[in-house]
């Protein structure tokens, strides 16, 4: 699962992906989303004593990971996956270069949603090709 949030912990842009391990059910989606929400206070806990703008591993349940990165402006991203350390970091640089587009468009509203099918769609294209192989 790939959550962007924003600096005041409002949900922008939420993804769920297959994992290798298992397929997201309904009662696995709610367990994803637990983890992933549950995950952000070590995240801020490790963005406060780090520099990069990718965090790494900062949470771990069961057989899964969460990772998370922050961009310049403060706006998060948690990645839930099983996947390795580096093919995650390379997805969110490049999700990161995809939210940067968003939001310099002048007719997108800072804080609100992001509900751009060309968003949507690269964003699918970046999951099947970085975290679902």
């Amino acid at each position: 699962m790939f959550l962007i949030l924003s600096q005041e912990d409002h949900p922008l842009y939420e993804r769920r992906f297959p994992l290798k391990k298992t397929t997201l059910g309904s009662q696995q989606v709610l367990n994803a989303q637990f983890i992933l929400h549950a995950a952000l206070d070590v995240f801020d806990e490790k963005y406060k004593s780090s520099k990069e703008l990718f965090l790494k591993e900062i949470d771990q349940k069961q057989d899964y990971r969460v990772y998370g990165y922050v961009t310049p402006s403060n706006i998060r991203f948690l990645v839930l996956t099983d996947q390795d350390e580096e093919r995650v970091k390379i997805f969110c640089q490049l999700a990161h270069e995809q939210l940067i587009k968003i939001l310099m468009n002048p007719l997108y509203q800072l804080g609100t949603q992001i509900t751009s099918p060309s968003f949507e769609s690269v964003i699918q294209q970046l999951l099947q090709n970085r975290l679902n192989q």
